[in-house]
């Protein structure tokens, strides 16, 4: 895994062309040159000016990149060259431009980002009216909307700005000179935007935002400030968006972006393009988007903002003329809601409106509706006839009629019924049972009274019902939300494994994109697995076709970039735009460990609700894979820690079988060098013979040490095959009276005639268990190896008539973490390192060892090896 240490950004700010920006970064770039450090070109913008020229000689310039675009020719930086050659710097002018369609990037700053993160250090220029946050105020200034901007953490995140400043008159004498632009155009300049006024006013808020910078990086991160800001696709909500963003970062606030999602509200396709816009321009300025769906902005806002700990909200006013009906100011309400929270409000001069306009009303229509009021109010008048016959009067009739129209406003949609159906019940009960009948007159002089109550009691009813609907609506649409995420939350804590977790994952996904979706895993900065799932609701034919789409070179490149570069990118992002899918990388310890590739439809886009869900599932199942890999993670260090502990226990128990017989041989051979004179002959002899049990009780360990190593590390060969049982216990119980001469007694059945086995190390597990025996059991007592058939398998069993074990000790002899709390009742024991040995070793047999309790006295060790008569 290739690590690179991020590059350092140096950006040369300047309040205006001409200042002598790619002057200073051609002139620092020779000194770096003379300190030989690694510098090339990646791009300089030709200005034709002369002493700018001339510096670029003698630097290294990465050849620029050729791309065509209807047609046209256009010269940009070679992304990939660079990195190729991999300089120590790269000399990057004009930091806010737009790349050609086409390029990786949408904007230049993204093609630096990722040099920087290659490990390159780049510099670059920039004027201070391509600050996204700073828009308004150059526009003001200056009159013009600049198109290139940047995001202002661009700026900040830069390591150091160094401020390209010249006198305002010394810069309009550089402009008539000629040495900025050519006559025509500076002559413009100087008409238009070349004045002493505007760039006095330019340099000051280049020194300002210079000022904010330094203390911006100088000032301690606590965050008292939590500033929120409504956005909306109104025209007006960017420059709100941009104040915003000014105020939190002389305050050093938390930034929130909310958008109030109306479900009565629908907008049109440039209204849409719109939000879109201002939604990415707050997530560029360092806001965190919150979206909320509400049938009222204020209630919305109120409540956010005293669940969240705002403290301040940034509001956009609109400077109303010509409004014929005044209506309740936005302020207004949330002062009442929420009158602890300071409200700052943005006036907007630009977007006042001319005449008075309307408002928008939705007069969409269903036929089928009409049939529908159409035949409710054909019921209402039959049963309305029938009464009248049984003598009820008219004013039962009326309440017949608003009854209809309520009914049409709960089994219609739109707001236009409202009227039409409140006024088709009064043209029909006037028509119907008004004297004269059969007629639209109305003789009694109470008649347009009780007309124009009917009509005002039916249209509030009926508005009543709707809004009731739409609230219900919401709600069940709010409910929906929380049972998918629920659910989706419930259905990933449930998955088992690894594979399950993303087959989940990725499933729950499907259910709200209704497309395939592929699912990357990575190690070490690699690709190392892809999981395709088909969608069960799409064709065949469709599955396979998007799955070509999403496995081809290019597709799987954008895969690549986003593990290395740790960014999202594809489709709905500036990075890879005409890419077929959203790739986004999933973290752990700072380092991508999955890409999931979500397919949308560049035809129809997912609804604003469904998007939201999908953010939320896609959030969920990111969160539980890096919890996964977390509790991974834990589990790895808990085992480590585990087999410290049990390495130190086993440490213990080796230090004390090795001090136990070395203490007695040290002792031994003292006694024999000082006093061997004073010995009889039986005294030298007992000392000579435990002198020689010991040295093989230290040999014997040694040799369980090195074969537990040799397991361990998987460099012990394992040879089975068939081995004739008596040979082997026979050599195994001949070593054993080299250096003790208790007898063994041996009791082997005929039909147990060979085994399968690895004879060096089952002659091991003999040894070990016979010599366990002898050793913690009376001289008097009796040791027997029994080998009989069970179950046509062979069993081998040691027996011993020692003291015995309990069944606490049982269970704990085999575990090398309690060897210590075994050992703590019987010190003379050594038996945890070669008991453990021995079902190692029996593992690799596919067998284990047994212990139990013999009757009635001692212990019985025992396994089970296939029999070698079954082939």
């Amino acid at each position: 895994m290739t690590v690179h240490q991020k590059g350092k950004l140096k950006i040369f700010l300047g309040y205006a062309a001409g200042v002598g920006k790619t002057y200073t970064m051609l002139k620092e770039a020779h000194d770096l040159l003379e300190r030989k450090i690694d510098v090339v070109i990646g791009y300089v913008e030709p200005h034709m000016r002369p002493e700018t020229t001339a510096l670029i000689e003698g630097l290294e310039q990465v050849p620029l990149l050729k791309v065509m675009y209807k047609g046209k020719s256009f010269n940009e930086l070679d992304l990939n060259g660079i990195m190729k050659r991999n300089p120590k710097c790269v000399l990057i002018d004009e930091l806010a431009h737009t790349n050609t369609p086409g390029l990786r990037h949408e904007k230049r700053y993204g093609d630096i980002e990722e040099l920087l993160n290659h490990g390159i250090d780049v510099y670059s220029t920039l004027n201070i009216q391509h600050i996204e946050s700073l828009h308004d105020i150059v526009e003001k200034i200056s009159g013009i909307a600049v198109r290139e901007r940047i995001p202002d953490r661009i700026v900040d995140a830069a390591d150091q700005i160094k401020l390209v400043d010249i006198e305002p008159d010394e810069l309009i004498d550089r402009l008539s000179n000629g040495q900025i632009y050519q006559k025509e155009r500076a002559e413009k300049a100087l008409d238009h935007f070349f004045t002493i006024k505007n760039l006095t006013a330019l340099r000051e808020t280049a020194l300002r935002r210079i000022a904010d910078t330094i203390q911006q990086k100088n000032f301690e991160k606590t965050v008292n400030e939590h500033i929120l800001v409504g956005v909306s696709s109104s025209p007006t909500s960017a420059k709100v968006i941009r104040t915003a963003a000014r105020l939190v970062q002389s305050l050093h606030a938390k930034f929130t972006c909310l958008y109030v999602a109306l479900d009565d509200v629908e907008m049109s396709s440039e209204d849409e393009l719109r939000l879109k816009s201002n939604l990415k321009l707050a997530e560029q300025l360092g806001a965190t988007i919150i979206t909320v769906k509400d049938d009222g902005i204020v209630s919305a806002i109120a409540n956010y903002a005293q669940i969240s700990g705002v403290t301040k909200i940034v509001v956009g006013k609109t400077l109303s003329q010509g409004r014929t009906f005044p209506r309740r100011k936005l302020t207004d309400q949330l002062n009442e809601r929420i009158p602890n929270i300071a409200l700052f409000i943005v006036p907007d001069q630009d977007h006042i409106p001319k005449s008075f306009k309307l408002p928008k009303v939705d007069v969409s229509f269903k036929w089928s509706d009409f049939g529908k009021m159409f035949f409710i109010f054909f019921i209402a008048t039959l049963l309305g006839l029938f009464f009248e016959k049984l003598g009820i009067s008219e004013s039962n009739m009326i309440t017949i009629y608003i009854f209809a129209v309520l009914l049409i406003a709960f089994w219609t949609d739109g707001w236009i019924l409202n009227i039409i159906s409140s006024a088709l019940a009064v043209l029909t009960f006037n028509f119907f049972f008004t004297t004269p009948i059969f007629s639209f007159e109305a003789y009694h002089h109470d008649y347009p009274m009780t007309f124009t109550i009917m009509f005002i009691a039916g249209f509030l009813t009926s508005s009543l019902m709707k809004k009731i609907r739409k609230q219900e609506k919401l709600a069940t649409s709010n409910a929906y939300r929380v049972e998918a995420l629920l659910e989706a939350n419930r259905n990933l804590q449930g998955a088992r494994s690894h594979k399950e977790l993303i087959h989940i994952g990725c499933h729950e996904m499907m259910k709200i994109t209704e497309l395939p979706i592929v699912f990357y895993e990575v190690e070490q900065d690699a690709i190392v697995q892809n999981h395709f799932f088909e969608c069960i609701i799409q064709s065949e034919t469709k599955n396979t076709q998007i799955k070509s789409q999403l496995f081809n070179a290019n597709e799987r490149a954008i895969a690549n970039w986003v593990v290395h570069n740790q960014k999202r990118a594809g489709m709905t992002t500036d990075i890879f735009k005409d890419a077929q899918a959203i790739y986004l990388p999933i973290f752990h310890n700072d380092a991508v460990i999955a890409v999931l590739t979500i397919t949308l439809s560049k035809k129809e886009q997912l609804p604003t609700f469904e998007r939201q869900i999908l953010q939320a599932v896609t959030n969920e199942f990111t969160l539980a894979y890096e919890q996964y890999f977390l509790l991974k993670e834990n589990e790895t260090v808990a085992h480590e820690k585990k087999m410290e502990q049990i390495q130190s226990n086993l440490l213990r128990s080796i230090s004390h079988d090795l001090r136990t017989p070395l203490t007695t041989i040290s002792g031994n051979v003292d006694l024999l060098k000082s006093n061997e004179r004073l010995l009889s002959m039986e005294q030298r002899k007992n000392m000579y013979e435990d002198l020689s049990y010991n040295a093989n009780r230290l040999v014997q360990l040694v040799e369980n040490l090195l074969a537990a190593s040799k397991l361990s590390n998987g460099n012990f060969p394992l040879t089975i095959q068939n081995e004739v049982v008596e040979d082997v216990l026979f050599e195994v119980v001949q070593h054993i009276k080299t250096y003790n001469s208790r007898p063994i007694s041996l009791n082997i059945e005929e039909s147990t005639s060979t085994a399968k086995m690895d004879s060096r190390l089952i002659s091991q597990v003999l040894h070990n268990l016979i010599d366990n025996a002898v050793h913690h059991t009376a001289a008097d007592r009796k040791i027997f190896v029994n080998v009989h058939e069970v179950s046509g398998n062979i069993r081998f069993e040691v027996i011993d008539e020692g003291d015995g074990l309990s069944e606490e000790q049982i269970q704990n002899l085999l575990n090398p973490n309690r060897i210590m709390q075994f050992k703590q009742h019987d010190q003379q024991r050594g038996l945890g390192i070669g008991l453990i040995l021995c079902q190692n070793i029996l593992q690799l047999h596919q067998s284990t060892l047994t212990i139990q309790v013999n009757e009635p006295r001692g212990t019985n060790f025992g396994f089970t090896l296939e029999s070698g008569d079954h082939e």
